[in-house]
């Protein structure tokens, strides 16, 4: 059992290892809900909050749920803040299309003007980035930026095959062009987008009517958006010169932030792996604890996951009958049943994504394989030392002191008497005498429970 109990420890050094990796991707956000933007010129600090300011958030990041909250709150802040305008600064790969969905939405319900800012130079803005940018009341590229690829793929980055594939492009374009259009934007490009998977530089852009101009920061972006006609809700305005105003940043949220990670495919890939691996351990030797905890609580974070991002059916079942065969495996030890399951696992989690719904959105073949692979050679010899352990066969009563050491209380020749573990027995030696108060070996037992003892000093 103290083989066991050694991978045991092994398993919960691991799990400290992932939590750390995962704690630092939440860590180092801003702790002020607010940040003034350093940018702000002479002439915008002197000007009085009352007469607004000019919200901004970064969006460098995969549309995922805590990207959407991100935007959801900003614009709930800067409608209730005074701001006259939001940017959004995006540079993105893409992301969930439910999620976009929801995104666009709230774009089109807001009381401020958005402005979609491709930024910074080298970023870009594909898939789920091309259907933002083209929901904003103004769209606006740095320079060196690009727009475009908006092609649903599969969750391996290939491409879609048979009819699932018309069928996530028909979906995909209908919801493009329809942004487009009422936005006024070049309706043709952006299914070719969709369909044909092109791409186009800021200044390609700009010529074609895909977004409105080109700007090298916020501050240009501002003064050129004055004069831009916009409309919101249902009313044409015409935007003013907000150059002078104050830039607030809006940081993204920490809860937002820890959304996003669970959002991760991959996260989810590595919570499953420790659930099924933590509660099977528990379910064979109970009273561990650490494990079963740990395995509850990875378990639960996973059905959470579950719930936030598109999963497929086909995906779900390999998983459960992963793990099904690799808790079984604890209770037969065959080994054929922990391969199986863990096969069984690895497929689960490759196809675990609905592409239909998020395409591009992948869990990586380098997270899953080492982590199969890893979990795989440590269940092996945990269920080969259990096994092991299981097959020994438990010592009892007098045949369980073989070996240790007691105190001779009668002298003991052929027959005596010796304390052990708290127990008087009878006694005989191996040979000679040993005297009372001695210390004597217990080397066998003989019928009618007599111990047989050798002096220590016959060692």
């Amino acid at each position: 059992m103290k083989c066991y109990s050694r991978w045991i420890t092994v398993f919960f050094f691991g799990l400290i290892a992932i939590g750390q990796y995962l704690g630092g991707q939440l860590l180092g956000t801003e702790t002020d809900r607010y940040v003034w933007a350093l940018e702000s010129n002479a002439a915008g600090a002197n000007t009085s909050q009352s007469e607004g300011y000019v919200a901004v958030i970064d969006m460098d990041m995969m549309i995922l749920p805590g990207t959407q909250s991100y935007l959801e709150h900003a614009i709930s802040e800067a409608e209730n803040g005074g701001a006259k305008l939001l940017v959004v600064k995006l540079n993105t790969p893409g992301g969930i299309l439910q999620t976009t969905q929801r995104m666009i939405q709230a774009m089109f319900q807001s009381k401020v003007p958005i402005v979609v800012y491709i930024s910074p130079t080298g970023g870009t803005a594909t898939s789920a980035g091309v259907f933002l940018t083209m929901a904003a009341h103004v769209a606006v590229m740095a320079p060196g930026t690009s727009i475009g690829s908006a092609h649903p793929v599969s969750g391996d980055g290939k491409d879609i095959e048979g009819d699932m594939r018309k069928k996530v492009e028909e979906a995909t374009t209908a919801l493009v062009k329809s942004v487009t259009e009422q936005r006024g934007r070049n309706i043709e490009w952006v299914e070719k987008a969709v369909r044909e998977s092109v791409s186009l530089t800021d200044r390609e852009a700009v010529e074609q009517g895909v977004v409105d101009y080109v700007a090298a920061d916020v501050r240009e972006l501002i003064k050129k958006a004055a004069g831009r006609e916009v409309v919101i809700e249902e009313n044409t305005s015409r935007l003013e010169d907000y150059s002078d105003l104050p830039i607030r940043v809006i940081p993204i949220d920490f809860r937002d932030e820890v959304l996003n990670v669970l959002s991760n495919p991959n996260v989810a890939a590595i919570l499953w792996l420790i659930a099924t691996t933590g509660i099977s351990i528990e379910l064979y030797n109970p009273g561990l604890i650490f494990p079963g905890v740990f395995g509850v609580i990875s378990l639960v974070l996973a059905l959470a996951v579950s719930q936030i991002i598109p999963l497929s059916q086909g995906g779900l079942v390999l998983l459960v009958l992963g793990g099904l065969l690799i808790t079984a495996e604890f209770f037969f030890a065959s080994g054929i049943l922990a391969a199986g399951g863990i096969i069984s696992m690895m497929l689960g989690l490759l196809y675990l994504v609905d592409v239909t719904q998020a395409p591009g959105l992948v869990v990586s073949k380098s997270v899953v394989f080492p982590i199969g692979t890893v979990l795989g050679t440590y269940l092996f010899f945990v269920i080969r030392a259990a096994a092991r352990s299981r097959k020994q066969e438990p010592l009892t009563g007098a045949e369980g002191l073989i070996g240790q050491i007691g105190e001779v209380r009668e002298t003991a020749s052929a027959h005596g008497k010796i304390f052990v573990n708290g127990e008087l027995w009878n006694a005989t030696t191996e040979s000679g005498i040993i005297p009372a108060g001695e210390s004597a070996r217990i080397v066998g037992v003989m019928p009618g429970m007599k111990l047989k003892i050798k002096a220590l000093t016959d060692e």
